[in-house]
């Protein structure tokens, strides 16, 4: 009895092997990027492509390869605190007889020094549906947006780290009436 459990160890031993030996020499690895017919992303979900983004010559991040999420373990902020976001725009923005209603989101990196760029824009209606709003009220708002320079940026594992991150500015008939996050 103990030789045959010798022996089917050995067998097992020897199957894995095999196993393993065929799978890193097979084309295993290429269909490590597909699921079910479907190519792997080449980016993460939310990513900011630099060349269709606002404010970014002149802009580094410090690890193109790992741009975290805003919300991660010591989440990038604003330096004065989303108290301090919603004073100096709402200090500061002047509604021009606009009339829009929606949603207008301002989506951008801040890099591991905390400044702030590559920039994009969201614009939905209030049921999220896409829309565009008028383009002054768009652009008066990004300026303001961008006046906001100092970020804390993300801290993981010891390091500060780029992250993305989002400013929507819920808007109901040209007036601001709340800033999320």
């Amino acid at each position: 009895m103990k030789k045959e459990v010798k022996i089917f160890f050995v067998l097992l031993a020897f199957l894995s092997l095999v196993v393993v030996t065929v799978l890193r020499n097979s084309n295993f690895k290429d269909t490590q990027n597909t699921v079910k017919g479907f190519e792997k992303h080449e980016h993460v979900i939310g990513y900011i492509n630099p060349d269709e983004s606002r404010l970014n010559n002149g802009f580094h991040v410090c690890n193109e390869s790992q741009i975290y999420q805003y919300y991660n373990p010591e989440k990038a902020t604003y330096s004065q605190g989303k108290n301090g976001i919603r004073r100096f725009i709402l200090d500061n923005y002047v509604n021009e007889d606009y009339s829009n209603s929606g949603y207008l989101t301002f989506r951008f990196v801040i890099n591991c020094k905390g400044e702030a760029g590559r920039y994009i824009i969201h614009e939905n209606n209030l049921d999220l549906i896409p829309k565009e709003f008028n383009p002054k009220l768009t652009e008066h708002l990004f300026n303001l947006t961008i006046q906001l320079k100092e970020w804390n940026p993300n801290f993981i594992r010891g390091e500060y780290r780029d992250s993305y991150m989002f400013l929507t500015y819920k808007i109901e008939n040209g007036e601001i009436t709340e800033i999320l996050p």
